[in-house]
């Protein structure tokens, strides 16, 4: 099986990684340079208790994308608008996997052609260190669920079993990215206001109440079954992650743009159309924004 991922950075060398080691894989860079270093040397993969080599094809062109038999989409949401033309010109049954933080890229996948694609969440802590090594620092799980089509062209993947690396289908996917948007939604923006790691939200009781006032709003947009154990979920994450830097954070402290369009700006634009006026996300997105343009 070939299989293609667009993106080299953490999350498209962490996926190649390990699919590399059962399936023909080819990484799709942004550069020369790394597409040279990946070609040449492979993925070096670090965790706690292993350190191993994945051989990889790697290229800068999208020139044979129709050559792969199923195609991992592994980029930041704003770099989406600049794949659309190149991924609008791969064949229609060439099945594609979206993984992204946040929803907007539901705003335009209706107006792709492909008959199969799926969308994924990514539960791994993974760290891009160079061009061609990604630390793995946290274990969890791919969860992926089928958008439209036929979900039998993942099955082949399935058998790429490792235990550190587990996949996991969901057959709701709208449920599945609205669990990972909540978690999003709330400890991304408010850790990059507050300048903290994930646990201080929960370990500061001033900044609590703001994570449980924006929680309000956002289940609202958003409504389960069970609204405290939505709540206790998240809780549960920064708790688990106390340690650790917000993906988010770690954008602002690069001098980079963050998704938080994708994230609470589909967030925002959700409300409006339910004829919601969540105040208090407007302002943390609004305060998000602000620091953005002041590092960027």
């Amino acid at each position: 099986m070939k299989v293609g991922i667009i993106g080299g950075g953490s999350i498209g060398l962490l996926l190649a990684a390990y699919l590399g080691k059962c399936v023909d894989i080819t990484v799709y860079t942004r550069t020369e340079e790394q597409a040279g270093e990946l070609a040449e040397k492979g993925i070096r993969l670090v965790t706690h208790k292993e350190d191993f080599f994945t051989k990889v094809k790697a290229r800068k062109e999208f020139g044979d994308l129709n050559r792969q038999d199923f195609i991992f989409v592994a980029v930041k949401q704003y770099h989406l608008d600049d794949l659309v033309p190149i991924v609008r010109e791969i064949a229609s049954d060439i099945p594609l996997c979206f993984l992204q933080n946040g929803m907007g890229h539901l705003e335009w996948l209706p107006s792709l052609p492909n008959k199969t694609i799926f969308l994924a969440t990514v539960e791994h802590g993974a760290k891009r260190e160079d061009s061609r090594t990604v630390a793995h620092n946290g274990i969890g799980k791919i969860n992926i669920g089928l958008y439209r089509g036929d979900s039998s062209s993942f099955q082949t993947l399935f058998g790429c079993k490792h235990p550190n690396f587990p996949f996991q289908f969901h057959h709701d996917y709208e449920g599945m990215l609205v669990e990972k948007l909540m978690a999003n939604a709330l400890i991304n923006p408010l850790t990059v206001i507050f300048q903290e790691k994930n646990g201080a939200l929960v370990e500061n009781p001033y900044y609590f109440q703001l994570f449980r006032l924006l929680f309000e709003e956002i289940y609202e947009i958003f409504p389960d079954d069970d609204k405290e154990k939505t709540f206790q979920k998240v809780v549960n994450i920064c708790q688990n992650t106390k340690d650790n830097t917000s993906s988010m954070l770690k954008d602002i402290q690069g001098g980079r743009k963050t998704e938080i369009e994708a994230i609470l700006g589909y967030a925002l634009r959700s409300a409006s159309q339910k004829g919601l006026n969540p105040k208090t996300l407007q302002t943390v997105y609004l305060m998000v924004k602000g620091i953005e343009q002041e590092r960027s």
